[in-house]
């Protein structure tokens, strides 16, 4: 089979993407690198799905070489070897990575009793996913498979590295974990073994090896070490060996291994291709039938098998445009430019291998394909976080990966994607990743039964999901950022670039069409959710019954109860630290007031203390009932010679936190109160008093009325104006009075 044929009925590439005439020796195979993407890795896991499908009918199990990944990424990259290898024929491809995402949403991971001081999620549902891939890893894998797993992960603590007669040591912390799996047939689980072709030593970390072979148990700490990110998962504990200081090579025994702990891979090397290359070139040979792996050449310096095709899945990878940050000011101030250099420190570290690889072998890159999303997926808002928290979010996305493989395939492998119309007949017997295809395939292609494919009740979200991400390309698209329209494979950037407006999805009558251009300022959360609210989306999962601005609301929530998990689990002092930082965190999302503030202002002329309390459900009231005491005049109860008479005043109210004037840096308040000033001067009331021309105003009891403007910054450091109304009577003026106050305020 020629290798244009091969290579996108597994990576599902474009048409513009460049194809390696393969050799005569040996046939095409295939290396799949996936990158990590939070709740995107369900995108990853539609593109594989569908195109491994592909590969397992008509090309046999045993032309996936090579997987690897990192965080998310590293659990669809060992997916792909069972999905592609397995000898349980009860399962699909679709159905081995739908069951793995679609159900793992936020309250399948915020479980608070699982909760660490590293980590404010659960592995629980993870547990029990892998306790069920484990029943397929012992059903056997095909007796031709031999595939080479590699994992990357992040020390919590560096490894030093010691060279030049141990007078250079070298910190480490990223690091690779390489595992070869062959088949053993069916009945038998595969043979999973270290493995460190010759001549990459910096590959020797090795995993437990109790009885010479590597347990499943250990696979599965191995992918929760790399999916453990940081501050949502806890780090995972690995018992490991230096390659080079056990007694077998390859080898690690249980006594001879140690307790070292990791994070997410993703830190150092969210992509890594490098590591595929690597491998691929100390450890491939070519016998003239297919390439096999072998220990490799002691330099690990020869060439990479040039009919080896590197398939490299990245979520941030796209056939459109997608808009740039505002260009940097030259008299940015001090913070800016902080925040600026840490931005691009974080970025040019995830990228750091991707760079070497092209410095030390830039011919590799006519071997490496890399599809592109030609939509923007449900789940990318709030860091490609948001998919976790509504199912039909996660089926789009695996949907729109579903997609983008099949246009792979339709341009590349008119042969093998035509071969798939059992699929698209399924559709009918309502799958429903197949019913949501055929729906989107429709839509996106404008063919004339897209009504009909669009029709059933069940694909409602569907639509709504769709025509918001239509709306959300068209408004990337209308002034494109990186390179002109026709740099684009995709139809529909063209025609928003040439000022087209989104096509309507059938069957879609929301009440009024919103616009569906981002406002300014509209952050992708507000943007996402704003249409999503237009177009009737049910938030199901959320409980917000269509309320994008609820919806907001109760994703704040949720990430509010992680950040109280994580602090309730904080030893010490860090607990406040701890949940001050989190809540800091959460309301960058939205501003969520504390359920209770306390606070103390000072002042010249009057001094204060007040509790007031918000309602505790997070609706839509933005009210708040307060009570305070405030003492003016206190120098005549501290001095012989105070110049205002003591006064005591309670008042209670309502104060109002308008949601503009309110961020997690800065919260206004304005407030109402009503209350009596019992004053020293007439023994608080019981006696009477004549005011007519007196100087202060806290001279007799009386009622009081105060209107308050407040400001807080971290809400912590309060500032306000209270102005005082105090009514007349027979034997006392009007008054009036405006007392400053400075001071702190603690919430909860």
């Amino acid at each position: 089979m020629h290798l244009a044929h091969l290579l996108p009925a597994l990576l599902a590439v474009g048409p513009s993407a460049a194809a390696p005439e393969p050799t005569a020796a040996a046939p095409p195979s295939v290396s799949v690198t996936v990158s990590g993407g939070v709740s995107l890795g369900v995108y990853e896991a539609g593109q594989l799905a569908y195109t491994l499908t592909t590969v397992r009918d008509h090309l046999g199990p045993a032309q996936l070489r090579l997987a690897t990944g990192a965080s998310a990424g590293s659990l669809n990259a060992l997916l792909s070897i069972l999905a592609t290898c397995g000898e349980d024929r009860s399962f699909t491809a679709t159905a081995l990575f739908w069951d793995t995402w679609i159900p793992i949403g936020f309250e399948q991971l915020l479980v608070p009793a699982g909760a660490s001081s590293l980590g404010a999620f659960s592995r629980t549902w993870l547990d029990r996913r892998a306790t069920e891939l484990e029943q397929v890893w012992a059903h056997g894998l095909d007796a031709s498979c031999d595939v080479v797993l590699g994992i990357s992960a992040t020390r919590l603590e560096p490894r030093v590295l010691r060279t030049a007669g141990g007078r250079l040591q070298l910190p480490r912390m990223d690091e690779k974990f390489v595992l070869r799996i062959r088949g053993r047939g069916p009945g038998r689980p595969p043979l999973a073994t270290n493995y460190a072709p010759g001549g990459l030593r910096h590959f020797s970390l090795l995993l437990t090896t109790p009885e010479g072979e590597v347990a499943f148990s250990e696979v599965r700490d191995l992918l929760f070490a790399s999916m453990a990110f940081p501050m949502a998962f806890s780090p995972q504990e690995l018992r490991i060996c230096d390659g080079g200081r056990t007694a077998t090579p390859g080898v690690c025994l249980p006594f001879e291994a140690t307790a070292t702990t990791f994070l997410d891979g993703g830190v150092f090397d969210n992509g890594p291709l490098r590591l595929a290359v690597q491998l691929a070139a100390a450890g491939l040979s070519d016998d003239g039938q297919r390439l096999r792996w072998g220990d490799g050449r002691p330099d690990a310096a020869h060439e990479v098998p040039p009919s080896l095709v590197f398939g490299y899945l990245n979520v941030d990878a796209t056939e459109y445009p997608v808009p740039v940050g505002p260009a940097r000011s030259a008299e940015q101030g001090l913070p800016q430019q902080l925040v600026s250099v840490l931005g691009a420190f974080v970025e040019s570290a995830r990228a750091k291998e991707l760079t070497l690889l092209v410095e030390e072998r830039p011919d590799v890159a006519d071997q490496v394909l890399m599809p592109r999303r030609r939509l923007p997926a449900a789940g990318a808002p709030l860091n490609a976080f948001l998919g976790f928290f509504e199912t039909e979010f996660r089926m789009f996305d695996f949907v729109l990966g579903m997609y983008d493989a099949e246009r792979g395939l339709a341009h590349r492998a008119p042969g093998p994607a035509g071969s798939l119309a059992a699929l698209r007949l399924a559709a009918l017997e309502g799958e429903p990743a197949l019913q949501r295809l055929a729906c989107l395939r429709a839509v996106f292609e404008e063919r004339p039964d897209a009504a009909e494919a669009c029709r059933p009740e069940a694909l409602a979200d569907f639509r709504a999901l769709l025509q918001a991400s239509f709306d959300q390309l068209y408004d990337a698209c209308a002034t494109p950022a990186g390179g002109p329209p026709e740099a684009w494979d995709n139809p529909h950037c063209s025609r928003a670039a040439a000022g087209a407006v989104p096509p309507h999805v059938p069957l879609l009558a929301p009440r009024a069409w919103p616009d569906w251009r981002r406002r300014s300022g509209e952050s992708d959360l507000a943007y996402s959710m704003r249409l999503l609210a237009a177009y009737e989306f049910r938030f199901e999962d959320l409980g917000a019954h269509g309320d994008g601005t609820l919806a907001i609301r109760r994703i704040r929530q949720a990430l509010g109860r992680a950040g109280e998990a994580l602090a309730a689990v904080q030893p010490g002092l860090n607990r406040r630290l701890v949940a001050f930082g989190a809540k800091l965190a959460a309301d960058q999302v939205a501003y969520l007031p504390p359920l209770q503030v306390f606070h103390l202002t000072l002042g010249p002329t009057e001094s204060e203390v007040g509790l007031s309390l918000r309602e505790p459900t997070g609706s839509s009231s933005q009210a708040r009932i307060a009570g305070v005491i405030g003492l003016r005049g206190l120098g005549a109860v501290l001095s012989s010679r105070g110049s205002e008479p003591f006064a005591v005043i309670a008042a209670a109210g309502l104060e109002f936190q308008p949601r503009p004037g309110n961020s997690s840096l800065s919260q206004v308040r304005l407030g109402l109160r009503g209350g009596w000033q019992a004053a020293m001067r007439d023994r608080y009331g019981t006696s009477a008093c004549e005011d007519r021309d007196a100087a202060s105003v806290s001279r007799c009891s009386r009622p009081v009325v105060q209107a308050l403007l407040g400001w807080t910054v971290l809400e912590r450091i309060r500032f306000q104006v209270v102005g005082e109304w105090f009514p007349g009577s027979r034997t006392r003026e009007t008054a009036w009075s405006l007392a400053p106050g400075v001071g702190f305020e603690v919430g909860r």
